[in-house]
Protein backbone atom coordinates (compact mmCIF):
# COMPACT_ATOMS: atom_id res chain seq x y z
CA UNK A 1 0.00 0.00 0.00
CA UNK A 2 1.47 3.37 -1.01
CA UNK A 3 0.25 6.90 -0.48
CA UNK A 4 1.36 10.38 -1.28
CA UNK A 5 1.24 12.93 1.51
CA UNK A 6 0.73 16.39 0.06
CA UNK A 7 0.61 19.60 2.09
CA UNK A 8 0.53 23.17 0.80
CA UNK A 9 2.06 26.47 1.75
CA UNK A 10 0.74 29.62 0.08
CA UNK A 11 2.97 32.06 -1.76
CA UNK A 12 1.85 35.69 -2.02
CA UNK A 13 2.99 38.63 -4.10
CA UNK A 14 3.94 42.03 -2.71
CA UNK A 15 0.28 43.11 -2.81
CA UNK A 16 -0.71 40.13 -0.64
CA UNK A 17 -2.45 38.49 -3.58
CA UNK A 18 -2.26 34.71 -3.74
CA UNK A 19 0.26 33.69 -6.40
CA UNK A 20 0.87 30.00 -5.85
CA UNK A 21 1.14 27.11 -3.42
CA UNK A 22 4.30 25.18 -2.77
CA UNK A 23 3.28 21.54 -2.66
CA UNK A 24 5.11 19.65 0.06
CA UNK A 25 4.98 15.91 -0.35
CA UNK A 26 6.54 12.57 0.27
CA UNK A 27 5.80 9.16 -1.07
CA UNK A 28 4.97 6.90 1.84
CA UNK A 29 4.76 3.18 2.10
CA UNK A 30 3.71 2.58 5.69
CA UNK A 31 7.09 3.00 7.30
CA UNK A 32 8.48 0.12 9.29
CA UNK A 33 11.87 1.58 10.21
CA UNK A 34 12.37 4.74 12.24
CA UNK A 35 15.45 5.75 10.26
CA UNK A 36 13.65 5.99 6.94
CA UNK A 37 13.81 9.61 5.79
CA UNK A 38 10.93 11.37 4.08
CA UNK A 39 11.87 11.92 0.49
CA UNK A 40 10.70 14.61 -1.89
CA UNK A 41 11.14 12.39 -4.95
CA UNK A 42 8.04 11.29 -6.81
CA UNK A 43 7.86 8.56 -9.43
CA UNK A 44 5.92 9.08 -12.63
CA UNK A 45 3.09 6.81 -11.48
CA UNK A 46 2.63 8.85 -8.31
CA UNK A 47 2.51 12.09 -10.31
CA UNK A 48 -0.15 10.62 -12.58
CA UNK A 49 -2.13 9.06 -9.75
CA UNK A 50 -2.12 12.10 -7.51
CA UNK A 51 -1.67 15.31 -9.45
CA UNK A 52 -3.58 14.17 -12.52
CA UNK A 53 -5.99 11.78 -10.82
CA UNK A 54 -7.04 14.13 -8.02
CA UNK A 55 -6.58 17.24 -10.10
CA UNK A 56 -4.63 20.41 -9.51
CA UNK A 57 -7.91 22.26 -9.00
CA UNK A 58 -8.37 20.51 -5.66
CA UNK A 59 -4.86 21.32 -4.52
CA UNK A 60 -4.39 24.84 -5.80
CA UNK A 61 -7.69 26.19 -7.12
CA UNK A 62 -6.88 28.82 -9.72
CA UNK A 63 -3.34 29.34 -8.40
CA UNK A 64 -0.28 27.55 -9.72
CA UNK A 65 1.68 24.89 -7.86
CA UNK A 66 5.40 24.77 -7.10
CA UNK A 67 6.31 21.10 -7.46
CA UNK A 68 9.58 19.87 -5.94
CA UNK A 69 11.74 17.81 -8.29
CA UNK A 70 14.80 15.75 -7.55
CA UNK A 71 17.34 14.54 -10.05
CA UNK A 72 15.58 11.32 -11.09
CA UNK A 73 12.30 13.00 -11.91
CA UNK A 74 14.02 15.88 -13.67
CA UNK A 75 16.23 13.89 -16.02
CA UNK A 76 13.44 11.39 -16.79
CA UNK A 77 11.28 14.31 -17.99
CA UNK A 78 8.45 13.46 -15.56
CA UNK A 79 7.53 17.13 -15.62
CA UNK A 80 5.92 16.50 -19.03
CA UNK A 81 3.03 14.86 -17.16
CA UNK A 82 2.08 18.20 -15.60
CA UNK A 83 0.35 21.15 -17.25
CA UNK A 84 2.96 23.78 -18.03
CA UNK A 85 0.61 26.64 -17.21
CA UNK A 86 -0.32 25.22 -13.80
CA UNK A 87 3.09 24.46 -12.30
CA UNK A 88 6.54 25.78 -11.55
CA UNK A 89 9.17 23.05 -11.41
CA UNK A 90 11.18 23.67 -8.25
CA UNK A 91 14.65 22.17 -8.44
CA UNK A 92 15.89 21.11 -5.02
CA UNK A 93 19.16 22.50 -3.76
CA UNK A 94 20.48 18.96 -3.29
CA UNK A 95 20.56 18.34 -7.07
CA UNK A 96 24.08 18.66 -8.42
CA UNK A 97 24.58 20.86 -11.45
CA UNK A 98 26.04 18.49 -14.03
CA UNK A 99 25.67 18.13 -17.77
CA UNK A 100 22.67 15.79 -17.54
CA UNK A 101 20.79 18.10 -15.16
CA UNK A 102 21.55 21.18 -17.28
CA UNK A 103 20.32 19.38 -20.41
CA UNK A 104 17.08 18.38 -18.65
CA UNK A 105 16.50 21.95 -17.48
CA UNK A 106 17.03 23.22 -21.01
CA UNK A 107 14.41 20.76 -22.27
CA UNK A 108 12.05 21.84 -19.51
CA UNK A 109 12.37 25.55 -20.20
CA UNK A 110 12.30 24.99 -23.95
CA UNK A 111 8.97 23.21 -23.55
CA UNK A 112 7.50 26.29 -21.86
CA UNK A 113 7.78 25.27 -18.21
CA UNK A 114 9.04 27.63 -15.52
CA UNK A 115 12.03 26.66 -13.41
CA UNK A 116 12.61 27.77 -9.81
CA UNK A 117 15.78 27.16 -7.83
CA UNK A 118 15.14 26.24 -4.20
CA UNK A 119 17.27 27.59 -1.31
CA UNK A 120 19.65 28.98 -3.86
CA UNK A 121 23.17 30.08 -2.91
CA UNK A 122 25.20 31.44 -5.78
CA UNK A 123 28.05 29.31 -7.05
CA UNK A 124 29.79 29.88 -10.42
CA UNK A 125 29.27 26.19 -11.19
CA UNK A 126 25.48 26.66 -11.01
CA UNK A 127 25.42 29.65 -13.38
CA UNK A 128 23.90 27.54 -16.21
CA UNK A 129 20.90 26.78 -13.97
CA UNK A 130 20.57 30.40 -12.93
CA UNK A 131 20.51 31.39 -16.61
CA UNK A 132 17.52 29.09 -17.15
CA UNK A 133 15.55 29.91 -13.99
CA UNK A 134 12.56 32.25 -13.81
CA UNK A 135 12.37 32.34 -10.00
CA UNK A 136 15.02 32.04 -7.31
CA UNK A 137 13.94 31.12 -3.78
CA UNK A 138 16.09 32.60 -1.03
CA UNK A 139 15.99 31.71 2.65
CA UNK A 140 15.74 35.02 4.53
CA UNK A 141 15.34 33.67 8.05
CA UNK A 142 17.88 35.19 10.44
CA UNK A 143 19.40 37.52 7.84
CA UNK A 144 20.45 41.01 8.87
CA UNK A 145 19.35 44.01 6.77
CA UNK A 146 22.86 44.29 5.32
CA UNK A 147 22.91 40.60 4.43
CA UNK A 148 19.54 40.86 2.73
CA UNK A 149 20.72 43.90 0.78
CA UNK A 150 23.88 42.08 -0.33
CA UNK A 151 21.88 39.03 -1.42
CA UNK A 152 19.44 41.12 -3.44
CA UNK A 153 22.27 43.13 -5.03
CA UNK A 154 23.84 39.90 -6.25
CA UNK A 155 20.80 39.29 -8.46
CA UNK A 156 20.34 42.86 -9.68
CA UNK A 157 21.65 42.04 -13.16
CA UNK A 158 19.98 38.64 -13.42
CA UNK A 159 16.53 38.44 -15.07
CA UNK A 160 14.91 36.35 -12.34
CA UNK A 161 12.20 37.04 -9.79
CA UNK A 162 13.19 36.68 -6.16
CA UNK A 163 11.02 34.71 -3.73
CA UNK A 164 11.67 35.20 -0.01
CA UNK A 165 10.98 32.03 1.92
CA UNK A 166 10.79 31.56 5.69
CA UNK A 167 9.44 35.08 6.15
CA UNK A 168 8.40 35.24 9.80
CA UNK A 169 7.93 38.95 10.57
CA UNK A 170 6.36 41.94 8.87
CA UNK A 171 9.65 43.79 9.30
CA UNK A 172 11.56 41.25 7.19
CA UNK A 173 8.78 41.17 4.62
CA UNK A 174 8.86 44.97 4.28
CA UNK A 175 12.64 44.90 3.92
CA UNK A 176 12.39 42.31 1.16
CA UNK A 177 9.72 44.31 -0.66
CA UNK A 178 12.00 47.37 -0.59
CA UNK A 179 14.86 45.28 -1.98
CA UNK A 180 12.83 44.09 -4.95
CA UNK A 181 11.62 40.66 -3.84
CA UNK A 182 8.37 39.86 -5.64
CA UNK A 183 7.07 36.75 -3.86
CA UNK A 184 6.85 35.70 -0.22
CA UNK A 185 6.09 32.62 1.84
CA UNK A 186 6.53 31.71 5.47
CA UNK A 187 4.92 31.60 8.90
CA UNK A 188 4.31 35.37 8.86
CA UNK A 189 1.22 34.60 6.79
CA UNK A 190 -0.12 32.13 9.33
CA UNK A 191 1.27 33.64 12.51
CA UNK A 192 1.04 37.41 12.99
CA UNK A 193 4.19 39.02 14.37
CA UNK A 194 2.36 41.12 16.95
CA UNK A 195 -1.18 41.46 18.20
CA UNK A 196 -3.20 44.64 18.03
CA UNK A 197 -6.32 45.83 19.81
CA UNK A 198 -8.53 45.05 16.84
CA UNK A 199 -11.96 43.92 18.00
CA UNK A 200 -14.75 41.88 16.49
CA UNK A 201 -16.91 43.84 14.03
CA UNK A 202 -20.63 44.32 14.62
CA UNK A 203 -21.77 41.67 12.11
CA UNK A 204 -19.24 39.20 13.44
CA UNK A 205 -20.36 39.93 16.99
CA UNK A 206 -23.91 38.90 16.09
CA UNK A 207 -22.56 35.60 14.79
CA UNK A 208 -20.57 35.09 17.99
CA UNK A 209 -23.70 35.71 20.05
CA UNK A 210 -25.53 33.09 18.01
CA UNK A 211 -22.67 30.65 18.58
CA UNK A 212 -23.04 31.15 22.31
CA UNK A 213 -26.80 30.81 22.13
CA UNK A 214 -26.59 27.48 20.33
CA UNK A 215 -24.30 26.18 23.08
CA UNK A 216 -26.56 27.39 25.90
CA UNK A 217 -28.93 24.61 27.07
CA UNK A 218 -31.20 27.26 28.57
CA UNK A 219 -31.84 28.91 25.18
CA UNK A 220 -35.06 27.91 23.48
CA UNK A 221 -35.72 27.46 19.76
CA UNK A 222 -37.62 30.74 19.91
CA UNK A 223 -34.50 32.47 21.24
CA UNK A 224 -32.46 31.07 18.36
CA UNK A 225 -35.08 32.09 15.78
CA UNK A 226 -35.08 35.60 17.20
CA UNK A 227 -31.29 35.81 16.85
CA UNK A 228 -31.56 34.90 13.17
CA UNK A 229 -34.42 37.32 12.63
CA UNK A 230 -32.26 40.27 13.64
CA UNK A 231 -29.72 39.61 10.86
CA UNK A 232 -31.11 38.97 7.38
CA UNK A 233 -27.71 38.27 5.81
CA UNK A 234 -26.85 35.76 8.52
CA UNK A 235 -30.18 34.04 8.11
CA UNK A 236 -29.86 33.80 4.32
CA UNK A 237 -26.29 32.52 4.32
CA UNK A 238 -26.89 29.97 7.03
CA UNK A 239 -29.94 28.60 5.22
CA UNK A 240 -27.88 28.23 2.04
CA UNK A 241 -25.11 26.40 3.86
CA UNK A 242 -27.35 24.10 5.88
CA UNK A 243 -29.54 23.35 2.87
CA UNK A 244 -26.44 22.33 0.94
CA UNK A 245 -25.61 19.77 3.63
CA UNK A 246 -29.13 18.49 4.34
CA UNK A 247 -29.34 14.73 4.64
CA UNK A 248 -31.07 13.08 1.72
CA UNK A 249 -31.46 16.33 -0.16
CA UNK A 250 -34.32 17.55 1.99
CA UNK A 251 -34.66 21.28 1.53
CA UNK A 252 -34.86 23.62 4.49
CA UNK A 253 -37.63 26.20 4.27
CA UNK A 254 -37.20 27.93 7.61
CA UNK A 255 -34.99 28.36 10.64
CA UNK A 256 -37.44 26.26 12.66
CA UNK A 257 -37.09 23.48 10.09
CA UNK A 258 -33.29 23.78 10.15
CA UNK A 259 -33.13 23.49 13.93
CA UNK A 260 -35.39 20.43 13.98
CA UNK A 261 -33.78 18.68 11.00
CA UNK A 262 -30.13 19.39 11.65
CA UNK A 263 -29.99 19.80 15.41
CA UNK A 264 -28.41 22.51 17.50
CA UNK A 265 -24.96 20.95 17.66
CA UNK A 266 -24.79 20.74 13.86
CA UNK A 267 -26.09 24.29 13.58
CA UNK A 268 -23.32 25.32 15.96
CA UNK A 269 -20.81 23.86 13.49
CA UNK A 270 -22.32 25.77 10.59
CA UNK A 271 -22.41 29.06 12.44
CA UNK A 272 -18.75 28.60 13.38
CA UNK A 273 -17.99 27.97 9.71
CA UNK A 274 -19.96 31.04 8.68
CA UNK A 275 -18.13 33.16 11.25
CA UNK A 276 -14.70 32.13 10.03
CA UNK A 277 -15.64 32.54 6.37
CA UNK A 278 -16.89 36.07 7.08
CA UNK A 279 -13.42 36.92 8.37
CA UNK A 280 -11.93 35.70 5.09
CA UNK A 281 -13.08 38.77 3.20
CA UNK A 282 -10.58 41.35 2.05
CA UNK A 283 -7.08 40.29 1.07
CA UNK A 284 -6.09 36.94 -0.39
CA UNK A 285 -4.18 36.36 2.84
CA UNK A 286 -7.43 36.48 4.84
CA UNK A 287 -9.24 34.29 2.36
CA UNK A 288 -6.43 31.75 2.45
CA UNK A 289 -6.52 31.70 6.25
CA UNK A 290 -10.28 31.14 6.21
CA UNK A 291 -9.92 28.32 3.67
CA UNK A 292 -7.21 26.78 5.83
CA UNK A 293 -9.39 26.98 8.95
CA UNK A 294 -12.35 25.34 7.22
CA UNK A 295 -10.08 22.63 5.82
CA UNK A 296 -8.70 22.01 9.31
CA UNK A 297 -12.21 21.69 10.72
CA UNK A 298 -13.32 19.09 8.22
CA UNK A 299 -10.06 17.13 8.44
CA UNK A 300 -10.16 17.09 12.26
CA UNK A 301 -13.67 15.70 12.03
CA UNK A 302 -12.64 13.02 9.53
CA UNK A 303 -9.63 12.02 11.61
CA UNK A 304 -11.75 11.57 14.74
CA UNK A 305 -14.33 9.52 12.84
CA UNK A 306 -11.59 7.24 11.48
CA UNK A 307 -9.68 6.81 14.75
CA UNK A 308 -10.29 4.75 17.82
CA UNK A 309 -10.24 7.39 20.52
CA UNK A 310 -13.99 7.72 21.02
CA UNK A 311 -13.79 11.52 20.71
CA UNK A 312 -16.62 13.80 19.62
CA UNK A 313 -16.27 14.69 15.88
CA UNK A 314 -18.28 17.87 16.44
CA UNK A 315 -15.85 19.16 19.05
CA UNK A 316 -12.91 18.34 16.79
CA UNK A 317 -14.62 20.22 13.95
CA UNK A 318 -15.13 23.37 16.03
CA UNK A 319 -11.57 23.25 17.39
CA UNK A 320 -10.17 23.06 13.88
CA UNK A 321 -12.49 25.78 12.65
CA UNK A 322 -11.48 28.23 15.37
CA UNK A 323 -7.78 27.33 15.48
CA UNK A 324 -6.85 30.33 13.31
CA UNK A 325 -9.38 32.77 14.73
CA UNK A 326 -6.69 34.70 16.59
CA UNK A 327 -4.73 35.11 13.37
CA UNK A 328 -7.78 36.26 11.42
CA UNK A 329 -8.80 38.76 14.10
CA UNK A 330 -5.21 39.67 15.05
CA UNK A 331 -5.98 39.39 18.74
CA UNK A 332 -4.72 36.84 21.29
CA UNK A 333 -6.63 33.58 21.46
CA UNK A 334 -7.48 34.10 25.14
CA UNK A 335 -9.14 37.42 24.28
CA UNK A 336 -11.21 35.82 21.52
CA UNK A 337 -12.32 32.97 23.74
CA UNK A 338 -13.69 35.38 26.32
CA UNK A 339 -16.39 36.15 23.75
CA UNK A 340 -17.23 32.55 22.83
CA UNK A 341 -18.81 29.97 25.09
CA UNK A 342 -16.89 26.77 24.30
CA UNK A 343 -16.37 23.51 26.14
CA UNK A 344 -13.33 23.10 28.37
CA UNK A 345 -11.91 20.49 25.98
CA UNK A 346 -12.12 22.77 22.95
CA UNK A 347 -10.60 25.71 24.84
CA UNK A 348 -7.71 23.53 26.03
CA UNK A 349 -7.03 22.45 22.45
CA UNK A 350 -7.12 26.02 21.15
CA UNK A 351 -5.03 27.65 23.87
CA UNK A 352 -2.37 25.04 24.60
CA UNK A 353 -2.96 22.19 22.13
CA UNK A 354 -3.78 20.04 25.15
CA UNK A 355 -6.56 17.69 26.16
CA UNK A 356 -8.71 15.13 24.40
CA UNK A 357 -9.55 17.29 21.38
CA UNK A 358 -5.96 18.37 20.69
CA UNK A 359 -4.38 15.34 18.90
CA UNK A 360 -6.30 15.63 15.60
CA UNK A 361 -5.62 19.38 15.52
CA UNK A 362 -1.91 18.86 16.15
CA UNK A 363 -1.84 16.22 13.39
CA UNK A 364 -3.51 18.56 10.90
CA UNK A 365 -1.12 21.41 11.71
CA UNK A 366 1.87 19.08 11.30
CA UNK A 367 0.46 17.90 7.97
CA UNK A 368 0.21 21.50 6.76
CA UNK A 369 3.88 22.07 7.59
CA UNK A 370 5.01 18.80 6.04
CA UNK A 371 6.21 17.45 9.40
CA UNK A 372 5.56 13.86 8.43
CA UNK A 373 7.23 12.28 11.47
CA UNK A 374 4.77 14.09 13.76
CA UNK A 375 1.87 13.05 11.52
CA UNK A 376 2.97 9.43 11.67
CA UNK A 377 3.47 9.44 15.44
CA UNK A 378 0.03 10.90 16.24
CA UNK A 379 -1.69 8.71 13.65
CA UNK A 380 -0.32 5.61 15.36
CA UNK A 381 -1.24 6.83 18.85
CA UNK A 382 -4.79 7.64 17.71
CA UNK A 383 -5.30 4.40 15.73
CA UNK A 384 -5.62 6.36 12.49
CA UNK A 385 -4.63 4.42 9.37
CA UNK A 386 -1.73 6.43 7.99
CA UNK A 387 -2.23 5.81 4.30
CA UNK A 388 -5.82 7.12 4.54
CA UNK A 389 -4.71 10.57 5.74
CA UNK A 390 -3.90 12.01 2.27
CA UNK A 391 -7.36 11.18 0.95
CA UNK A 392 -8.87 12.81 4.05
CA UNK A 393 -6.85 15.95 3.33
CA UNK A 394 -8.01 16.14 -0.28
CA UNK A 395 -11.62 15.52 0.74
CA UNK A 396 -11.37 18.21 3.43
CA UNK A 397 -9.86 20.71 1.00
CA UNK A 398 -12.55 20.04 -1.58
CA UNK A 399 -15.27 20.33 1.07
CA UNK A 400 -13.79 23.60 2.37
CA UNK A 401 -13.70 25.19 -1.09
CA UNK A 402 -17.35 24.30 -1.62
CA UNK A 403 -18.43 25.70 1.73
CA UNK A 404 -16.41 28.88 1.36
CA UNK A 405 -18.12 29.49 -1.97
CA UNK A 406 -21.49 29.23 -0.23
CA UNK A 407 -20.65 31.71 2.50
Amino acid sequence: MTSLFVARQPIFDSGERLFAYELLYRRNAIVQRADVEDTPFMSADVIVGTFLGLGMDVLTGSAIGFVNFGRDQLVSDSWQLLERDRVVIELLETVACDAEVIAACKRLVGAGYRLALDDYIYDPQTQPLLDLASIVKLDVLGRTPDQLADIAAGFASVPVKLLAERVETSHVRDQCVALGFEYFQGYFYSKPETFTNQDVATGELATLRLLNLLQDPRASEADIEAAFATDLALCYKLLRMVNAAAVGGRGIQSIQHAIRLVGRQSLHRWVALLFVSSLGRGTDVNRELALNAITRARMCELLVRSGGGGRDPGSAFVAGMLSLIDVLLKVPMNQVLRQIDLSVEIEAALVGRKGAVAPPLILVEAYERGEWDVVRTIARSESIIEHQIPSMYFEALRWARERLALA
